[in-house]
């Protein structure tokens, strides 16, 4: 069995078993939500800095202040879920290759 035909067969496999189709659009999409939750806490860290330090009053910089959480909260969300979905992509291309590159010959003997 050619290369081709493996992936074909793979595929047809996949298929039956009942796996979702658009699972890897999705991830793509939430890697790069998470992506856009980093930049996006790292812009608000900065604007917390910038409120509280161009100006002398208590509440304005309290204001800059109660950022600083927001900004962390989207920053390890963001981290996390980048994490988490390139991981994935990462291990179904492995598993992947793992499948397709596994010889006939080897489907005979017992794996120890």
């Amino acid at each position: 069995m050619t290369y081709p035909d493996r992936t074909r067969q793979l595929d047809v496999d996949l298929r039956n078993a009942g796996a979702p189709s658009d699972r890897r659009r999705r991830d793509r999409l939430l890697t790069a939500i998470g992506l856009a939750l980093m930049a996006i806490g790292i812009l608000v860290a900065f604007a917390g800095y910038a409120i509280s330090a161009t100006t002398s009053d208590p509440l304005r910089q309290s204001d800059g202040h109660s950022l600083g959480p927001i900004a962390i909260t989207l920053a390890i969300l963001g981290l996390a879920l980048f994490l988490r979905f390139s991981a994935t992509q990462f291990l179904r291309f492995w598993l992947a290759r793992l499948v397709a590159e596994r010889s006939p010959e080897s489907t005979d003997s017992p794996n120890p």
